[in-house]
């Protein structure tokens, strides 16, 4: 019986300690957001009560806590932060941009489908008031709303999901197909709430397999950025977080996109090669 992955002819040799399994994966997962969120919420805890800080406070508090999240994992993993800025420098193709790229565009709408059956009255009243609040008080701290999801998220999450969770459980030589769809598990769960889990988690998929096929931490980044940039600019431009790429559903086009972003994966995987620009 063969029990290899689409993935496994792509298995990267690495050199570093960062190696762990599924088990310690999911618990440095879980201490890295724990860690977030406690630093970040100690920062940001003065806005609490002189709300105008909130335009320092919110990027700064969310910085403390990535920041610090990924000083303890690089301690935990015995990881030198020079193996990451490696990844980041990694060279990669122009095709290999294109079809990362084309993944994450052209899956994007089925994302948002998804994440929209999830019902916001009933048992998830309470908690969707919670969420929208959080995410609409951005609209009141638009500069440092920007900062905080467009710029310090794609870096710093990139690091710390890609980075260094999917990479430590690929180069200990877990099955890769698994490590991705692990890693974009584990991605839904840190946003903690049910609307952005799925949306999140296919995501965490697309830029998992986008780092694990060209080696680039980077281009994660970028399609990370790009994504977080297109939501809060419709956000912002409708007034509220509800802003739909496609404000009617035609699931003929979102199907055909659907189709288009699964070729691209294909070709990611299968075609492309390891050359440099």
């Amino acid at each position: 019986m063969n029990n290899t992955s689409p993935f496994e002819e792509f298995v990267p040799k690495q050199e570093n300690k960062l190696s762990f399994g599924i088990g310690k994966a999911l618990l440095y997962s879980a201490i890295a957001v724990i860690m977030m969120q406690f630093a970040g919420g100690l920062v940001s805890a003065p806005a609490l009560f002189y709300k105008p800080l909130n335009h320092v406070l919110l990027p700064l508090g969310f910085l403390t806590g990535t920041v610090c999240a990924i000083v303890i994992l690089l301690m935990l993993t015995q990881t030198k932060f020079a193996s990451i800025l490696k990844d980041i420098k990694h060279s990669f193709t122009p095709i290999q941009l294109i079809l990362s790229v084309a993944c994450w565009l052209f899956l994007l709408p089925l994302a948002e489908v998804a994440t929209s059956l999830i019902p916001t009255t009933g048992p998830l009243e309470e908690i969707y008031k919670i969420f929208q609040a959080s995410f609409e008080m951005m609209l009141d701290y638009k500069i440092a709303g920007f900062v905080m999801i467009c710029i310090l998220a794609p870096i710093f999450e990139e690091i710390i999901f890609r980075g260094i969770i999917l990479k430590g459980m690929l180069n200990f030589n877990v099955n890769p197909t698994t490590a991705i769809l692990i890693n974009g598990f584990i991605f839904g769960c840190a946003h903690m709430n049910p609307w952005q889990f799925i949306g999140a988690g296919l995501l965490g998929i697309i830029f998992g397999i986008v780092y694990y096929r060209t080696k680039s931490l980077f281009l994660p980044m970028l399609l990370h950025f790009l994504n977080n940039t297109l939501s809060y600019s419709l956000m912002l431009m409708q007034g509220d977080m509800e802003g739909e790429v496609f404000a009617q559903r035609d699931y003929l086009l979102i199907g055909g996109m659907t189709l288009i972003g699964i070729l691209s994966v294909y070709l990611l995987i299968k075609k492309t090669e390891q050359k440099t620009i």
